[in-house]
């Protein structure tokens, strides 16, 4: 397994966010976290990167537990994330927002020098640019590396923000709700970067409400309800698993 969850628990106060919740996410597949609102979806997300520490259990990836380490030293390890709500740059053009995931993974010069084109730093740069074109070539966006990202439609931003995870080299890449306020085009458009993402080598998890997607997407479903484990496996099975049915498509059995 690349990345296992053994009896995961959060409490928030007195609200169990996520009970022993036992995962593992085979390396080159896309796998998907499913449930409905309040599942604890992203609370597990977070858990796995650091943001929250877990109660009990463990977190482990590539056999090394992460519990304790900081998000930036798990992001070192080789997870990379995005975040429901857009964290791009606006301001920057779409190759610098790009580069700036790759200096997250890389800070032995600053960002800022390296915008100034110091003799020191200036063949680390041209590196970098290499880098971060192929990156938005591979989402779609190469033709457009010069523009301002505050510029593009809100779908082509969804897509940038994975192009600049992608900068820090990672061997698993989390994207939390990647589909969220997308049109069906470009959630069509979503689903063939996540494919070529995973056809690069990087295994992908992501925590997503579009069922349509997530079966049409994902190797291996995991579905919470209220904090709990209530299926795991094949999208087929889960799709026609009566809890499932019943707890996230709202249907009775």
């Amino acid at each position: 397994m690349l990345l296992q969850t053994q009896n995961l628990t959060m409490k928030f106060g007195g609200i169990m966010a996520l009970k022993d919740v036992t995962l593992g996410f085979q390396p080159g597949q896309i796998s998907a976290v499913i449930g409905p609102n309040g599942a604890g979806k992203t609370t597990f997300f977070n858990a796995c990167c650091g943001v929250y520490a877990p109660t009990a259990g463990q977190v482990i990836f590539k056999q090394t537990p992460l519990n304790g380490k900081a998000p930036h030293q798990i992001a070192h390890m080789g997870i990379a994330r995005t975040w429901q709500n857009l964290q791009i740059f606006p301001q920057l053009t779409l190759i610098e927002n790009v580069m700036v995931g790759g200096e997250m993974r890389d800070h032995s010069s600053g960002f800022v020098t390296s915008m100034l084109r110091l003799p020191s730093v200036a063949s680390k740069e041209n590196v970098a640019k290499v880098k971060a074109k192929h990156w938005l070539d591979l989402v779609g966006l190469g033709d457009r590396a010069e523009t301002q990202a505050g510029n593009l439609a809100f779908g082509q931003q969804r897509v940038l923000e994975i192009a600049r995870a992608m900068a820090t080299s990672p061997q698993l890449l989390m994207l939390d709700e990647p589909a969220a306020g997308l049109s069906s085009n470009e959630r069509d458009a979503l689903m063939a970067v996540i494919r070529r993402i995973r056809d690069e080598g990087i295994t992908v998890l992501l925590v997503e409400h579009d069922m349509r997607l997530v079966m049409q997407l994902a190797d291996y479903v995991a579905v919470l309800n209220y904090g709990e484990l209530i299926a795991k496996g094949p999208p087929s099975e889960v799709q026609s698993n009566p809890d499932v049915i019943k707890a996230y498509l709202g249907e009775d059995e």
